[in-house]
């Protein structure tokens, strides 16, 4: 695979690390933990997980409705509105720490000193790969981390399923391997359009160890306060059309849109098997975690599709439609009373088309202030494109009235000049005649 994709391997900070070599099973922190230790933590946590994660399941088995979405007091459904509490957690956040996960960053340009600080304290780093792909050199990657140099297509989404194709399957091998993989980019810790405190990583670890299977980066929490919910009318957001995409453009020959129309087009093209429900969790900005379980409950054919799709170019639309299917492919499909608590829960659906469109939402005067004060800030790709093409053509029109009053400024000044000397002329044929009488 490795041959085929003309993947090149480099030496000193660039070398991926040969078969012999191992990586290591914790990552170098302030505080270390005996090997011992740790893998009788671990035995303890697992075990302790897997007994809740039945006896949570068994009763989610049992439910045919939720008490609440937005609540404490129910156990199955309480998270679900802002999609940070699930069944079969483990017990906390500090107790994250102790599950097998595997990373793999999207790298372009960006240093990566911040991998460190962000790991501290995961117990069981089991491996860290690096795919980098815009020519920059690696910095700051951590002790022990694979680098993997490919060609400058699909960004960080191409990154990912490469990642599930190529890499994963010779990590964990079995539907039932209990590790997480955690997915990031290089500007992880950085400020950015989708940026929010849910990219803690002990948190990501936490949620996508549930049933749910899968932790998104950034929540609408902080900034909506639970008006609005990261799930998603199926229907109304596969109406999602993205024509065109200039912000960070890129000197790419191929054309951003081939094909597919809409995000359900593309979609449906990838012929996912796996049903995702009339409601879905979508997850914007690129950060994630999933369990290696539910990354292959879907076919080995669809991530291969779904590779195979982004490989066209750098810039293209298969990539904003894929940042808004990674959700619906990796979580848990909802059960129908999920979907029903979440559909009384939720006051409207979102229907703009331009930036959230399908989103669930809960209205009142607190949602209605909030909807007022960060509807113009949204993740607006198709909206930002809309603002830029107006004031294109608003600077064209300015242009172009400029060349035609100018244009008629200089037709009037040729148009008097040759009045003028017309007359002058008709005059003296006038006047020779006369004089010649005297």
């Amino acid at each position: 695979m490795f041959a085929a994709l003309n993947v090149m391997l480099f030496s000193s900070n660039w070398t991926a690390r040969t078969p012999e070599s191992k990586m290591p099973t914790t990552i170098t922190t302030k505080e270390n933990i005996g090997s011992t230790a740790t893998a009788a933590v671990q035995e303890v946590a697992g075990a302790a997980a897997a007994a809740a994660a039945a006896a949570v399941e068994d009763e989610t088995l049992l439910r045919t409705t939720c008490k609440c979405v937005d609540c404490e007091e129910d156990a199955v459904c309480g998270g679900l509105w802002r999609a940070y509490r699930y069944p079969g957690m483990v017990s906390s956040v500090e107790e994250a720490i102790h599950k097998k996960v595997h990373v793999v960053v999207s790298h372009c340009n960006k240093p990566l000193n911040w991998m460190s600080d962000y790991l501290n304290g995961f117990t069981n780093v089991a491996s860290i790969h690096v795919i980098s792909k815009c020519g920059h050199e690696v910095e700051g990657a951590p002790m022990g981390a694979t680098t993997v140099v490919l060609p400058n297509v699909g960004r960080c989404d191409h990154t990912y399923a490469y990642f599930i194709t190529t890499i994963l399957p010779t990590l964990a091998t079995s539907k039932d391997d209990n590790s997480i993989v955690v997915f990031l980019k290089d500007t992880t810790t950085e400020e950015f359009e989708h940026n929010d405190p849910g990219t803690e990583p002990k948190s990501l670890v936490h949620i996508a160890s549930s049933s749910n299977g899968f932790a998104c980066g950034v929540t609408f929490d902080s900034a909506w306060a639970g008006s609005w919910s990261p799930y998603h009318d199926k229907d109304t957001l596969f109406t999602f059309e993205l024509k065109s995409y200039r912000e960070h453009s890129t000197a790419d020959e191929e054309p951003f849109r081939v094909g597919n129309k809409t995000l359900g087009d593309f979609y449906n093209s990838l012929n996912v098997t796996r049903s995702a429900g009339s409601v879905v969790q979508v997850c914007y900005g690129g950060i994630f975690a999933a369990s290696t379980a539910n990354i292959f409950k879907q076919d080995m054919r669809v991530w291969k599709t779904i590779e195979k799709a982004l490989e066209r170019g750098d810039n293209i639309q298969e990539g904003h439609y894929m940042e808004r299917s990674w959700g619906i492919l990796l979580a848990t499909p909802l059960k129908a009373f999920q979907i029903e608590a979440l559909k009384n829960h939720s006051t409207k659906v979102r229907t703009e088309t331009c930036c959230y469109g399908g989103a669930l939402l809960r209205e009142g005067k607190e949602a209605d202030d909030e909807d007022e004060e960060y509807g113009d800030d949204e993740d607006d790709d198709q909206q930002q494109h809309i603002k830029e093409e107006e004031k294109l053509s608003r600077d064209n029109w300015e242009v172009f009235h400029f060349y035609v009053l100018a244009g008629v400024g200089v037709i009037s000044a040729v148009s008097v000049i040759a009045f003028t000397l017309s007359i002058g002329t008709t005059g003296r044929q006038r006047v020779l005649p006369l004089a010649q009488r005297h």
